[in-house]
């Protein structure tokens, strides 16, 4: 007949100690004089007590893929915050780059592709959604971070671009702006977002969402910026889509004899370190990456634990940075 394991309760009374100190004693830790420390690791042994394996801590696998066409010093911000992440989470992780023409072949992640395991897999930016569910046929749990669709039933980590179009709309009302404007890649789901959150505010304060006035950021843009002009209807102000494309926009404004905030306010995305150094420097929103990062290491471990649990979408708020590119009128 097997017997039963010896438990640390059973020692600390055997010694007349509190389990803690047994603990302590068998983990090494301070606290303790090293000769009571000997007399429990003797007493342990003597009573066939066996120390607990720790667990191995889960294997993560990060994909990343620049979300972006331009560059985004947010992005290796994004990179990093997932990776310090998981080291707080005490994890084993592995981080590839995985370039379109891989996804489009449906290539193996090269320590896939070796036969390494993963109990997870982190997605940083936008993959194919063929891809995505490639990898999920080899490592069933997953979470997305900054690559959210509404076709995905996968966990996922974004920004609130509602959210944040709805705040900084409000924003402008308040500081007398009625014609606001934006301009960004009209077709990316985050900018749908965005937009339904200006629209929304404007509604709200019964002032009309001009169509004309939500602008492709493309070769034609200063082109449209300058029939607006000429044609007395461009706003007082833009929103636009981050902060690199709120620098050019100010670039072709002043090229156009259009200064910024004196003539037209602008208000961007992403609290990039270029914000600071535009001239002017940019009221921006922060995203808050540090939490969001931290939310996505936390809600993939939550997943590997819990494998049937309802996916989650978690959407992190921004942060305000009010500087000198929005002026009140």
């Amino acid at each position: 007949m097997k017997s039963k394991k010896v438990t640390l309760t059973q020692i600390a009374t055997a010694l007349g100690l509190s389990p803690v100190s047994v603990s302590r004693a068998l983990a090494d830790q301070g606290g303790i004089s090293d000769e009571m420390k000997a007399k429990i690791v003797e007493k342990a042994a003597e009573m066939g007590y066996i120390r607990p394996r720790k667990a191995a801590p889960p294997k993560i696998l990060v994909l990343h893929q620049k979300p972006y066409q331009h560059d985004n010093s947010n992005f290796s911000y994004k990179v990093q915050g997932i990776e310090k992440a998981l080291q707080q989470a005490d994890t084993d992780y592995s981080i590839e780059f995985v370039d379109k023409e891989h996804q489009n072949r449906l290539a193996l992640p090269y320590r896939l592709s070796k036969g390494y395991k993963f109990d997870g897999v982190i997605f940083i930016g936008r993959f194919n959604s063929d891809y995505i569910s490639f990898i999920h046929e080899q490592i069933p749990v997953l979470i997305l971070y900054v690559g959210y669709s509404p076709a995905y039933d996968y966990d996922s980590v974004w920004f609130s671009f509602l959210h944040a179009g709805y705040k900084q709309c409000q924003y402008l009302i308040g500081r007398g702006h009625r014609a606001i404007g934006f301009a960004g890649n009209l077709s990316a789901y985050r900018n749908k977002e965005k937009k339904t959150g200006i629209t929304s505010a404007l509604e709200e304060h019964g002032l009309p969402a001009d169509g004309a006035l939500f602008m492709e950021r493309d070769e034609a843009l200063g082109s449209r910026l300058s029939g607006l002009i000429a044609g007395g209807g461009l706003p007082t102000a833009f929103i636009c889509e981050h902060d690199f494309t709120a620098v050019e926009l100010i670039r072709l404004l002043q090229e156009r004899g259009i200064k910024v905030p004196q003539d037209v306010s602008i208000l961007s995305s992403g609290n990039t370190e270029i914000s600071a150094l535009s001239t002017p420097p940019l009221t921006t929103m922060d995203l808050n990456i540090d939490y969001s990062c931290q939310r996505v290491v936390a809600t993939l471990l939550s997943r590997i634990a819990d494998p049937q649990k309802p996916a989650e979408n978690i959407a992190v708020l921004s942060t305000f940075v009010e500087r000198e590119s929005v002026r009140s009128i």
